[in-house]
């Protein structure tokens, strides 16, 4: 009978990663995201969520479960492969970013009010306001080269004209947790009329 149980219980424990999928993998191999969706009963019907996990080669490191949603993330991996950006649906036509620090030894810490932020540069550089937006979302991510800036593009849709997008590009640098508007690449025509 313990014979029975012993590999019931393998059996079971290697089916729970059976539905799980890989979301990001760093390419050094060092550590991987993990998706897996879990459904349950709840007050009004079927409800779940995606359990995201961040799971790092060395098996002396513990697994770090991420906060699940009902939406998966999307996951934006740093050169340096210290940073991690998740940027995550929260509702319809709305998303939200976070930023992680992955550490050699396998802590992984959120940068606690990181959307914000982002956000708080929008607001002051746009003549609409994120609340008045009808649909709001991060468009584009990209790590510097050395992993000491993440740029991102905001998107919004303004809700009393839905067609126009207002996109705002954002600087954020990791070593002071500051974000700035992002410097125009155009350059201003210095030529004299005519």
């Amino acid at each position: 009978m313990t014979l029975l149980t012993i590999a019931a219980f393998l059996a079971l424990a290697a089916a729970s990663h059976a539905d799980e999928t890989v979301a990001a993998k760093a390419t050094s191999g060092r550590f991987q995201i993990t998706q897996e969706y879990h459904e349950y009963q709840g007050d009004k019907g079927d409800q779940g969520e995606f359990v995201e996990t961040v799971r790092f080669a060395d098996t002396t490191l513990p697994s770090v479960r991420l906060s699940g949603m009902p939406w998966p993330g999307n996951y934006h991996i740093s050169p340096d492969e210290h940073w991690l950006l998740r940027t995550q649906k929260t509702g319809s036509g709305e998303s939200i970013a976070m930023l992680y620090h992955i550490e050699e030894n396998g802590r992984v810490s959120e940068v606690i009010g990181f959307d914000d932020l982002l956000w708080n540069v929008f607001d002051s550089n746009s003549p609409v306001r994120k609340k008045e937006l009808y649909h709001n979302r991060v468009s584009e991510a990209a790590w510097a080269d050395d992993s000491a800036t993440l740029t991102i593009v905001l998107k919004g849709t303004e809700a009393s004209s839905p067609g126009d997008d207002i996109e705002c590009p954002v600087i954020y640098n990791l070593k002071t947790n500051k974000a700035l508007l992002k410097p125009s690449s155009s350059k201003p025509d210095t030529k004299s009329p005519p």
